[in-house]
C-alpha cells in the first residue's frame, strides 16, 4: 500500500521525536550512573580514611560496579548516535515539501539505513508526542506503567 505524503510526513517527525527521546534518556542514566559511581567511590575513601572496612569494601564494590555498568553501556556513545539521526531527520523534514510522495518514501529509507538501536517502550511515547504536535489527541495511544515510566525518563 503506498502512502500519501501526509502519511509519509509523519515519520520523520516520529523518528526524530524517538531518537530526541532515547538521547534524553541515555543523558540522565550517564548522569546517574556518573553521580552514584563518584558519590561511592568518595564515600568508599572516606571510609577507608576513618578505618571503617566494611563499609568502605561495600562502597568500594558500588562503585565498582556502576562503573562497570557505565562503561558496558557507553551512553555517551549512544548520545552522540541518536543525535546524529535527531539532525539527519531534521535535514530531512527540511526537505519534506520539495519532494513527491515517491522521492520523501527513498529518502525515508534511506535514511533508516544507518539508524541507531531503538529502545521499544519509548515507541508510543515517541508518537504521542508527535500525534500532540500535529493536533490529533484522539490518535494517542495509552501507554503502559512501563511506557509512561520511560517517558518520565526521557
Amino acid at each position: 500500500m503506498d502512502e500519501t505524503k501526509e502519511e509519509l510526513q509523519f515519520s520523520p517527525r516520529y523518528a526524530q521525536r524517538l531518537r530526541q527521546r532515547t538521547a534524553r534518556l541515555y543523558r540522565r542514566l550517564r548522569t546517574t550512573l556518573t553521580f552514584i559511581s563518584l558519590l561511592a567511590g568518595s564515600s568508599a575513601v572516606a571510609a577507608l580514611a576513618a578505618q571503617l572496612p566494611v563499609p568502605s569494601a561495600w562502597l568500594l564494590g558500588v562503585f565498582a560496579i556502576f562503573g562497570c555498568i557505565n562503561l558496558a553501556l557507553r551512553p555517551a556513545d549512544k548520545i552522540a548516535a541518536n543525535e546524529a539521526d535527531v539532525r539527519k531527520y531534521g535535514a530531512l523534514l527540511a526537505k519534506v515539501n520539495m519532494v513527491d510522495a515517491a522521492k520523501l518514501r527513498q529518502m525515508l529509507d534511506e535514511a533508516r539505513l544507518s539508524d541507531t538501536a531503538e529502545i521499544e517502550p519509548l515507541r508510543p511515547v515517541a508518537y504521542n508526542d508527535v500525534v500532540l504536535e500535529i493536533d490529533e489527541p484522539e490518535a494517542l495511544i495509552p501507554l503502559s506503567p512501563m511506557q509512561k515510566l520511560m517517558g518520565a525518563l526521557a
